[in-house]
């Protein structure tokens, strides 16, 4: 008995140590185990694309063009001379508002000039040549050309005056742009000092520029406002409109670089990200028309992160 005592107690010794030596391997093994799990997922993580999405709307787009439109009077006056001789007085400045009739010259005939002599020696001689010349029109002296004490010939022009009512602005526009201006449309006319003046295309003018190939066309200001002649605005007219079109955001629409093939990356679930190819419509600045094929509004798109991605791809959505 007291021989196999101690053979029982190494034989104890020995399996408490194998037993420790098992569970802190299996410990070990497990942590192991986690850890390599864990590096997993945030390789995987890693390997996704950070991205914003947005979704279709619908709505009206529109594209327009800008074209320069310069203030004239379509309606001015001449006032002429309807004689030989000098200006005795000049009863207009330029820039003043006339009214039709009034008496703006004053002009004396050469011959009574030269007979004013013969005149003053025989009281009995007496020599009217006085010729007063009246506005045509009323308006605004937009040019004087003839002062007091100069000398005028039958038919020179002395004054023109513009009518106030005819003041408008003329745009040029390129002839193949011309089916897309209508009568009777209106527009916007911007400013220099970033005011409009809302206004109406009235009429084409029969006059083509040789050299730019654009067409005048009259726009007239609503609230008949007179606008220094020679003002330079912009006009905005639309070229193509549609109502009930689905728009993305441009950011969105991605092409090749010949610009001949269009796509957007549409979520699948909330971490893929498929191509689908799309045909635009009209396109702005900051909004795309897509034509096909019809999204719903639910689906969501790549707005920022989809450049270069493949045709699929795993991506985390970014708030």
């Amino acid at each position: 008995m007291n021989t196999d005592k101690p053979l029982v107690n190494f034989i104890l010794s020995r399996l408490c140590v194998l037993t420790t030596a098992l569970l802190m391997s299996v410990m070990f093994a497990s942590c192991s185990s986690s850890e390599a799990t864990s590096d997993g997922e945030s390789d995987a993580v890693a390997s996704r694309t950070p991205v914003t999405v947005t979704t279709v709307r619908k709505g009206t787009i529109q594209n327009s063009v800008t074209r320069n439109a310069t203030a004239r009077f379509m309606r001015k006056n001449t006032v002429r001379s309807t004689v030989n001789g000098r200006v005795e007085r000049a009863n207009i400045a330029l820039g003043d508002h006339v009214v039709a009739g009034r008496a703006i010259y004053e002009l004396r005939t050469k011959e009574a000039d030269a007979l004013a002599g013969m005149a003053a020696r025989d009281s009995t001689f007496r020599v009217k040549g006085d010729i007063t010349i009246n506005a045509p029109a009323s308006g605004i002296a937009v040019q004087v050309d003839k002062l007091l004490n100069d000398y005028v010939n039958d038919g020179d022009q002395l004054a023109v005056i513009a009518d106030g009512n005819s003041s408008v602005f003329v745009m040029e526009v390129p002839f193949e742009l011309v089916k897309s201006v209508h009568v009777g449309a209106g527009c916007t006319v911007g400013l220099p000092d970033s005011s409009t003046a809302e206004g109406v295309i009235s009429t084409p003018l029969s006059v083509m520029d040789a050299a730019s190939q654009t067409q005048s066309w009259v726009v007239k200001p609503k609230n008949s406002a007179i606008f220094p002649e020679g003002l330079t605005g912009t006009v905005h007219i639309t070229v193509d409109r549609h109502a009930d079109a689905r728009i993305l955001p441009a950011s969105c629409v991605l092409g090749n670089e010949e610009m001949t093939s269009f796509w957007v990356m549409r979520l699948a679930n909330d971490s893929t990200a498929v191509k689908v190819l799309v045909k635009r419509g009209i396109v702005t600045h900051d909004s795309v028309e897509v034509r096909e094929p019809h999204f719903a509004t639910s689906d969501r798109f790549l707005l920022t992160g989809g450049y270069g991605l493949p045709d699929t791809a795993n991506v985390i959505i970014t708030h």
